[in-house]
């Protein structure tokens, strides 16, 4: 039984995931960190018995800050940019509480370059690396929004009905060895964190405004930050522009150009074919190096791994407000706007794609529109209710599971999650289709997606 919340970051995914928790835990006390408790904050706070504090969580205050809120039966939930998931997590179990974030984070993103120690890729590997020796204590799930996250367990979920679409009846893997063993039985070549976001807000975005349905700041980092991509090991060579890293495990690859100029062709059920932009995420990373089939490893080279990387097209209004990024910096970005009460209608359509070399493919997602999101709880838009519910599902696998130390979203059990998450993405399930980025394209190498 969770005693007490706390959620560092009272912005978007904040406000969205408060009723939940309400609904969930309806004794647990709740406190409230952000930098900014404007009027519209101070409203929710004052409506749901909230404690708020008024405090922007930096490397030299957290401990001074966070840490007499926290004790055991409390878990904080880490939803702030540039809020170092390392310190949040030690600090957590040191007080022997729980943890949760949707991301892992930095204390500051400044300063980026290519190749940066502020990849995804380098931040996952500090973290594994930070959480050997961990292993018994308190649990601290890393990343588990909605993707990265939840759609590590939906990738689960697809392969089982891929197996049954090629004629196979495989028993449920129960380790990762033998998740990676089924998905290579598969030919599974190619695995796109796959979303359309149609969601519309008529006007906006304003000039010089970023708009977007989640953070916009945290979505310019992304766009600004090298494309990265899990590497499999059916590719040929390396995409234009691609390097390896010189360090850690070689799970992933990553391109000398920003996301936002980095396009790939997707498929979606309801929208078919399109365009999509190929954004670094700590999923495209954490799910291939979970499909590695490393069973007959030789010369440190795995047999088999899957190509994965997340393929985005964001809202119209999004689209419209990336004409202010540059190559590498937002300095036309004016202003942002959170998209919410502005939307009118439209869905975000968020699922994993899977493509075999030899059995086809199948897309595995929600397609929840903004009026069922609506209707379920306050404070939401579709984008965020899927982020928001996903979080929740990871704190009860916490929950049953209190001491496992720092665990990654591909570990949690598929099955329990899923279930706690359907109902808020529903409608949820999988789609078979026999489509390819181009004709006859059976290779599924990443340049037969690449559009640029």
């Amino acid at each position: 039984m969770i005693e007490q919340i706390v959620i560092v970051g009272f912005g978007c995914i904040g406000q969205a995931v408060l009723p939940l928790l309400q609904r969930t835990w309806p004794r647990a006390a709740t406190t409230v960190v952000d930098r900014s408790l404007d009027d519209r904050r101070r409203q929710i706070v004052a409506a749901h018995g909230l404690h708020a504090v008024g405090a922007g969580i930096t490397a030299d205050n957290y401990a001074s800050v966070l840490g007499p809120l926290l004790r055991p039966g409390t878990i904080l939930v880490s939803l702030a940019p540039s809020v170092c998931s390392l310190d949040m997590i030690a600090l957590a179990q040191d007080r022997g509480a729980f943890y949760i974030d949707a991301g892992i984070e930095p204390w500051d993103y400044a300063g980026d370059t290519p190749a940066s120690p502020l990849s995804n890729y380098a931040l996952r590997e500090r973290m594994l690396a930070f959480a050997r020796g961990r292993e018994r204590l308190p649990t601290a799930l890393v990343a588990h929004g909605a993707n990265p996250g939840m759609v590590s367990v939906l990738v689960k979920a697809a392969l089982m009905e891929l197996a049954g679409h090629a004629g196979l009846e495989p028993v449920e893997p129960k380790h990762r060895a033998d998740w990676a063993a089924l998905a290579r039985r598969l030919d599974l070549r190619v695995i796109q964190i796959s979303e359309y976001d149609s969601q519309q807000a008529p006007g906006y975005p304003r000039d010089g405004e970023f708009a977007n349905t989640w953070s916009a700041q945290g979505f310019i980092t992304e766009c600004l930050q090298d494309a990265e991509l899990g590497w499999g090991t059916h590719e040929l060579a390396l995409p234009p522009d691609g390097y390896r890293h010189s360090d850690g495990s070689g799970v992933a690859i990553a391109m000398n150009r920003p996301g936002h100029r980095t396009r790939v062709r997707s498929w979606s059920p309801a929208h078919g074919p399109f365009d999509a932009y190929l954004i670094t995420h700590n999923e495209s990373i954490s799910i291939a190096a979970y499909f590695t089939d490393d069973a007959d490893d030789v010369a440190g080279q795995p047999p088999y791994r899957p190509t994965v990387y997340y393929a985005y097209r964001p809202t119209d209004a999004t689209l419209a407000s990336m004409q202010w990024l540059d190559d590498r910096a937002a300095t036309r970005v004016r202003g942002e706007r959170i998209l919410r009460d502005e939307i009118v209608g439209g869905e975000d359509e968020l699922g994993v794609l899977l493509l075999s070399g030899r059995h086809g493919g199948l897309w595995y997602g929600s397609h929840l529109s903004i009026e069922r999101a609506r209707s379920l709880v306050p404070y939401n838009t579709a984008t965020s209710l899927q982020v928001a519910s996903s979080l929740v599902a990871g704190m009860r696998w916490v929950l049953a599971n209190p001491r496992c130390g720092v665990v990654e979203s591909e570990a949690v059990d598929f099955r329990s999650v899923l279930a706690d998450a359907a109902p808020w993405w529903a409608p949820l399930g999988g789609h078979v289709t026999d489509w390819q980025p181009k004709p006859g394209a059976r290779s599924l190498t990443i340049g037969d997606f690449l559009l640029d």
